[in-house]
């Protein structure tokens, strides 16, 4: 009986996970167009919906938090229907939904559209990472899931690229109305790809269905090795992996949800955490630093971003249609994030995830404190980077340690309820954003620095790598 990560070393990293790299991409491409790129869609659509300070804070808030609701859903529904079955299913269903909140003719039903799209959508925000992992080798997993998260910069790039050319369109449609449209097209994609691949095979093994993980190993073999290569002429009868559920036991999900509580407790503690602070930062941050730099885009007076916001109210006062002059700082983070991205690639090549997760606090911590200071435009724009894309780096390597650390039968849910928790600190933290920026600017940004210091030592307590015989069989 074969050990499945053994094969995966044999088979090595073909065809096959080159495919299932380019889908999940492109779906991430998409996931992030409808978490942040839809910034700019709500800049483009301020006027026409009437979209004010609080009524942002809400938009986000209640996208986010059908996601965090629906989050642990979704993870215990791949952990028994399968991580490609959850994702086809949910991905088609938010598409759908978001194509049709493109023709809201007003905010509220704007608002109820978008809070369903999300619900469906976080289903994907859970199970593409764990469907991409399981496709992959342990040693080469940090980097393939930072590989991915190239993504995040593509879309980053996408999106107000587009802007800049329909969003200063006055007709009907609206331009803000053609780029919603225009996001979709990733998942379009990623969906029509996902269709033709098959489930994880880990996820068979971890149901105890050993003749569908072999045929698709078998798929793996052939397309990696070449048609005349089988896993008999390799050596490979029969698959298995550590860690593995009872069979003998019924599936009992509670049972389930009680080992992460019990066995993994300080992990989970740990996790749930680092993710609801920097998904905070990550996730929530970058459409207020677009609302923000509109606002404060026409003034000469150099000051810090607090004097310029003291008693002011952040809604744009310039006008309905946006140029391509607004979208060059969203541009240009879109680069930052790609670019990070790519260094922190050749970082994992010589320093294990945890260094590289503490240096990037680290570096968030300083642009939270020099934002206190600075007055010229590009150094608060440098001070936003510093302290919305280190950790927005930090998360996924954090999702491929906590990947690494848990059974494959606990992965769905474990990475539910950090993502939930993830989506809980976007909610929260736009709220608190809304709620305080204009009337309390230096608190705002100023508790974040306590927050990353917390991240920074709780992310200290963890292995710094992971170790096969770690655990014991989940």
């Amino acid at each position: 009986m074969s050990d499945i990560d053994d094969v995966f070393a044999v088979l090595g990293f073909g065809k096959m996970q080159f495919i299932v790299l380019f889908c999940c991409l492109v779906l991430q491409i998409w996931i992030t167009n409808e978490q942040l790129g839809i910034g700019v869609v709500i800049a483009g659509a301020t006027c026409e919906l009437e979209i004010h300070d609080q009524r942002l804070a809400w938009l986000m808030a209640g996208n986010f938090s059908a996601q965090m609701i629906s989050c642990f859903l979704w993870g215990q529904m791949s952990d028994v229907y399968g991580r490609r079955s959850v994702i086809l299913t949910t991905a088609i269903g938010s598409n759908i939904l978001s194509i049709l909140s493109a023709f809201m003719p007003e905010y509220w039903s704007f608002l109820s559209l978008r809070m369903l799209a999300g619900f469906f959508l976080s289903a994907s925000v859970v199970c593409c990472l764990t469907y991409l992992s399981e496709f992959t080798k342990i040693s080469l997993r940090p980097r393939v899931l930072t590989i991915m998260s190239y993504a995040i910069g593509m879309s980053l790039i996408y999106v107000p690229s587009l802007a800049g050319a329909v969003l200063p369109l006055q007709g009907k449609p609206s331009g803000w109305r053609i780029l919603l449209l225009c996001n979709q097209v990733p998942g379009l994609i990623g969906i029509i790809t996902l269709i033709f691949l098959p489930e994880s095979p880990k996820y068979y093994l971890s149901v105890g269905n050993q003749e569908k993980a072999m045929r698709v190993m078998e798929r793996v073999c052939r397309m990696n090795k070449g048609k005349n290569v089988t896993l008999e002429s390799l050596g490979v009868v029969s698959l298995t992996q550590p860690r593995l559920r009872h069979m003998s036991r019924p599936f009992d999900p509670c049972h389930d949800i009680k080992t992460l509580m019990t066995k993994y407790v300080k992990f989970m503690c740990i996790f749930s955490f680092v993710f609801f602070a920097l998904s905070g930062l990550a996730f929530s941050l970058p459409i207020w630093m677009l609302r923000i730099r509109v606002l404060t885009s026409h003034l000469t007076e150099h000051q810090t971003i607090c004097d310029h916001l003291k008693g002011r109210t952040t809604s744009p006062s310039s006008g309905c249609y946006l140029s391509y002059r607004e979208m060059e700082d969203p541009l240009i983070h879109g680069l930052v994030v790609l670019l990070l991205f790519i260094v922190t690639s050749l970082l994992l090549i010589c320093l294990n995830r945890r260094v590289v997760i503490l240096l990037y606090v680290a570096i968030a911590i300083m642009g939270c404190v020099i934002l206190n200071f600075m007055k010229h435009p590009t150094l608060i724009l440098i001070s936003f980077f510093a302290i919305i894309d280190p950790p927005m780096c930090t998360i996924r390597l954090t999702s491929s340690l906590l990947i690494d650390f848990l059974p494959t039968h606990l992965r769905g849910k474990a990475f539910a309820i950090t993502t939930m928790m993830g989506r809980c600190g976007v909610l929260m933290t736009s709220l608190y954003v809304g709620y305080t920026l204009s009337h309390a600017c230096y608190v705002t940004f100023n508790v974040f620095i306590l927050v990353l210091l917390v991240c920074g030592i709780l992310v200290y307590l963890l292995p710094a790598e992971y170790r096969n015989d770690s655990f014991t069989s989940g």
